[in-house]
């Protein structure tokens, strides 16, 4: 079990759930230097998560990069290919007259 953090949980806590709260209470040493609140978004914790969203923001932009990247290869990849054919097509064309010509 954990100890109290506030003097508002202790409250909270004997008032609708006193057989936890008194196993809290063993837990905690010095009633005295509770505070009265604890922050819900203590400053680390906020630090911690801007830190977290710039790593996801950064992932994002990454696969982001990543897909244009590899749309930008296929568009590539397909004008080859249609260059491949029309040469394709050329040769074929020009030994097809070449046939007709013997």
């Amino acid at each position: 079990m954990m100890p109290f953090v506030s003097k508002s949980q202790q409250r909270f806590m004997f008032s609708q759930h006193p057989e936890i709260a008194e196993e809290f209470a063993s837990h905690t040493k010095n009633f005295k230097s509770l505070p009265e609140h604890v922050r819900k978004n203590p400053k680390g914790e906020h630090k911690m998560k801007k830190e977290h969203e710039k790593k996801e923001h950064h992932k994002k932009e990454h696969e982001h990069k990543a897909k244009h990247e590899m749309h930008k290869h296929h568009k590539e990849m397909a004008k080859h290919h249609v260059k491949e054919l029309k040469h394709h097509i050329k040769m074929v064309k020009y030994h097809a007259k070449k046939s007709h010509k013997k």
